[in-house]
Order: C-alpha cells, then structure tokens, then sequence
C-alpha cells in the first residue's frame, strides 16, 4: 500500500471515528419473519492479499466468498480481485446510513472510470433491504446481501455504515463511520493513485 493511500485514510478514518458515530451493531427488533437470502463464505480474517493468483491476478483471502445479490443473482467476491472497488456496508433501519444514503447514490454515479461502489447490506430483512434500496435510488449499485452479518466480520466491520476500500493490488483498508459525498469520491481518488 502506497504510504499516501495510507496515510490519507488513516487521517480520514481517525476523523470518521471523532465525528461521525455509527448506528448500534444489533437491529432492532424484526418485522418481518422473512429472512434475507444468506451467504456462504470461505474467506479469511487475513488483510494481506494472499499469493493464491488467478492469473496474474492476487487475490486478497477476504474476497473468497459467494453471496446473493439483492436482486438474487450469485455475487463470487473473488471478481473484486484486480479492481478499484468501494463496498459500503449498512442496515435499512441504521439512521446514520439513511442520512448518508443519498450521498452515496450520488458518489456511486460520480466515480472516476475504473472505480466501483457496491453495498452490502446486512443484519436485516429482505423487505426492509428492497425498501431502502428503492427509498433512496440506490438501485444502481449492486448490493451484495450479508444477511447474518459473516461478511461484515470478515471486513472487520463492527457497526454500519463502514467502507471497505479495495485497490487492484488486492490492498484491503476499512473505514468505519459515514463519509459523505467528498470523501467517497476522495476515496475512489486515492484508489486509482494507489
């Protein structure tokens, strides 16, 4: 990781933290008996891209994993692999994550070539996930289901909204707390540079 890339979001992390809080880790109470589609993952807590190529390709162990979309098509976390990808992760009833959504779906429209958003919705109801992704036009950017929380934990996500930033080399950082519009474009900035 190139020490700018981690020097700027070391700093914006530390802010994030100060200044942003995040929404409780536990939802509160289902209202819905439906659960949403569950993921199946083999990946490791390992932040260092492993050497397991594909291709010339490194592929960090985070990124094995299979999840459903929400829209129910198979997501191989493996894809990321060799790209500049931004997951945010959030909960449908998470007030922060309702406040910072539209900036989200503005940021996922404005991002350089090259950089992809994804959300990953979690720790929640199908029903509820639709609703928010529909609520806030966020229906362009594919939302990887972690229904039972597994992939957040993978991510080193205790509580939404987080972002996990992942730059071709297969350099995984994680941010915890809302950034906004500009540090989401700020963020996809420093992917490309890094």
């Amino acid at each position: 990781m190139s020490v700018r890339f981690a020097t700027t979001w070391a700093v914006a992390a530390g802010a994030a933290a100060l200044v942003l809080a995040s929404c409780s880790p536990t939802p509160p109470p289902a209202t819905s008996s439906e659960p949403a589609e569950s993921m199946t993952q083999n990946a490791s807590a390992s932040a260092e891209p492993s050497h397991g190529a594909m291709g010339d390709v490194v592929v960090n162990d985070k990124l094995r994993f299979t999840a459903t979309t929400l829209t129910g098509a198979v997501f191989d976390g493996t894809s990321l692999a060799g790209t500049d990808a931004i997951l945010w992760f959030w909960a449908s009833w998470c007030p922060t994550c309702q406040a910072e959504a539209p900036d989200v779906a503005q940021a996922a429209a404005q991002l350089p070539e090259g950089v992809t958003m994804y959300g990953v919705p979690g720790r929640s109801d199908q029903a509820g996930m639709d609703q928010f992704v529909n609520e806030y036009g966020l229906g362009d950017i594919v939302q990887i289901v972690d229904a039972d929380g597994s992939l957040w934990s993978t991510f080193g996500v205790p509580s939404q909204p987080a972002y996990a930033l992942i730059n071709d080399n297969g350099e995984i950082t994680t941010i915890q707390g809302a950034l906004g519009l500009q540090g989401i474009l700020d963020a996809a900035n420093s992917l490309l540079d890094s």
